[in-house]
């Protein structure tokens, strides 16, 4: 690493979890630095600096990594935060998702850890979205920052709900945020944070059946974005069509086939639910809220999943959980009071399913096999399958 004058020049030897390039100076010190590939020699500026590590700004690239590409998407090369890495080539992306996952489950021996699932296609396969308005624009947020760069089209999209996104912006949305999902065949529900008179207009419109502005609903602001699963435009639900199909399908040869009884933590408006049934799953689902319509074939409990596992009798044959990226800290103990045969924990922050199965493991379950899955290609994020057993 060469430095000047608060410049430095450093070669990227890793991609971080969060999307940023890692390089070291020296004296061993990490800097990170977003937009960046494997490989790529830059000159960065420093924008913050501790004892352990720093972070840069990419100012100019000395020698671009023979993984970097193009990025497609004009709104990424002018800032736009939606993505992370639009400029690494896919083959890279999947290699740094994989080192991802193996660092973050490095004490769990024995593991075998799957190569990283591709199942979606690299652009146009988010069927929901969030967006931000400001001054009447519609858009992102810059990358590290609360500045929204206005778009008018993101190819991350499926074609339709950009197409959506578009009506809407047109029609000059309130200031906040604006949510989006498009069902399996094709209807639209629309979030707005405000109040906005212009609302029920926009049904009817780009396969719009309904908008929840505030509290007000116009036509039918939920619907069904998979066979038998209902949601609403602020609910949460898998990005990717095809990566939720590909992830429910390895939960479920993770898990096995019933029957036995089976509980179901973080279960949300069912995902995997319906398909645990299938499996001959006598399911018992749990959430801090009810889903949007009844899940046939299982029963459902609110509350949180420390709550419900303390006063569940149980016994149970098995315990899935699919927590927030905070993890499942608080539950894990009530996991094992139960003492299922088989755990399947889904996870979307690798560290804290790391921390989480450390646990499991000293408390006497083996973390038998691991599936990452690419849910959503072009930024840093990945999926994780865990199976562990009753050692």
């Amino acid at each position: 690493m060469s430095e000047h004058q608060g410049m430095v020049e450093v070669e990227v030897t890793a991609l971080a979890a969060g999307g940023d390039g890692v390089a070291r100076d020296e004296g061993g010190r990490v800097t990170f630095v977003p937009r960046t590939a494997v490989g790529d020699r830059v000159r960065v500026k420093l924008v913050k600096e501790a004892k352990s590590f720093a972070r840069g700004e990419l100012v100019d690239i000395v020698a671009p990594s023979a993984d970097r590409v193009e990025a497609p998407c004009e709104y990424f090369r002018a800032g736009c935060g939606g993505c992370q890495w639009q400029h690494v080539s896919r083959a890279a992306q999947l290699a740094a998702k994989q080192a991802i996952v193996a660092g973050a489950l490095r004490n769990l021996t024995d593991l075998a850890i799957e190569p990283v699932a591709d199942p979606a296609p690299p652009y146009g396969w988010r069927r929901r979205a969030r967006f931000h308005v400001v001054g009447g624009k519609v858009g992102l947020y810059a990358t590290a920052s609360h500045r929204v760069i206005p778009i008018e089209h993101c190819p991350q999209l499926e074609p339709e709900l950009d197409a959506a996104v578009r009506v809407v912006a047109a029609a000059s949305p309130p200031d906040g945020e604006l949510a989006f999902v498009r069902a399996h065949d094709g209807a639209i529900a629309v979030g707005v944070e405000r109040a906005w008179r212009g609302a029920a207009s926009l049904v009817g419109r780009a396969r719009i059946v309904g908008v929840l502005d505030d509290d007000h609903r116009h036509g039918t602001p939920i619907v069904e974005i998979e066979p038998g699963l209902w949601t609403g435009p602020w609910d949460f639900a898998q990005a990717s069509a095809a990566g939720n199909a590909a992830m429910i399908a390895i939960a479920r040869a993770a898990l096995g086939r019933g029957p036995g009884r089976l509980l179901e933590l973080h279960a949300g408006a069912g995902n995997f639910t319906r398909a645990f049934v299938e499996d001959r799953w006598d399911v018992l689902a749990t959430d801090v809220a009810a889903p949007p319509k009844p899940i046939d074939g299982a029963r459902f409990e609110t509350g949180k999943a420390e709550r419900v596992l303390a006063r569940s009798a149980g016994p149970f044959d098995a315990i899935v959980l699919d927590p927030p990226r905070t993890g499942a800290a608080e539950a894990v103990e009530g996991i094992v009071k139960h003492a299922p045969k088989v755990i399947v924990y889904i996870s979307c922050d690798p560290a804290t399913l790391g921390r989480d199965a450390a646990r499991l493991v000293a408390a006497g379950y083996r973390a038998e096999r691991a599936w990452p899955i690419d849910l959503m290609p072009q930024t840093s994020h990945v999926e994780v399958v865990m199976r562990l057993v009753k050692a």
